[in-house]
């Protein structure tokens, strides 16, 4: 009962745990589920389109098939997105480190991760003018990462 109660709760949360980008609340989410295209969306639609994003996070976690969630397939999911988070972030540093050096200058910053340069004196906590990987790691607590990531 537990596992069940815990994997519905992954569901509704579905997009913390196999991957999906936040879409938003705006008025396009909301006309996505729109199925007969008047304008406006039906409790049946509404209702449809739930349905739907719950059966495919659900097929996503339900990893061997059996028709049941585990608390194992849930970590594993888990584990994948964080490798992936991190596989994004790796690209863009390195993508960003122009000269190589394994940190990023304000000037790098400017020109390649653009939206983190008005924040780029908190994120250098040494002071050293220069920002590390660990430096970004634990000052952008992840988010900025993947948002910059898609810029």
């Amino acid at each position: 009962m537990k596992t069940t109660v815990y994997a519905l709760a992954i569901l509704a949360a579905g997009a913390a745990f196999a991957g999906d980008v936040s879409r938003g609340a705006g008025p396009h989410h909301a006309l996505r589920a729109d199925a007969d295209g008047d304008g406006r969306v039906s409790r049946a639609e509404a209702s449809a389109a739930a349905d739907s994003r719950t059966n495919d996070w659900f097929d996503k976690l339900d990893q061997d098939k059996d028709g049941y969630v585990t608390q194992d397939e849930v970590q594993k999911a888990r584990d994948a997105r964080r490798g992936e988070m991190q596989q994004k972030f790796d690209e863009r540093f390195t993508e960003a480190d122009v000269n190589q050096d394994g940190q990023l200058s304000l000037d790098e910053v400017q020109q390649k991760l653009p939206r983190l340069a008005d924040r780029f004196g908190a994120l250098d906590k040494d002071g050293n003018g220069m920002l590390s990987r660990d430096e970004l790691q634990r000052g952008g607590h992840g988010r900025h990462h993947a948002s910059e990531a898609k810029s």
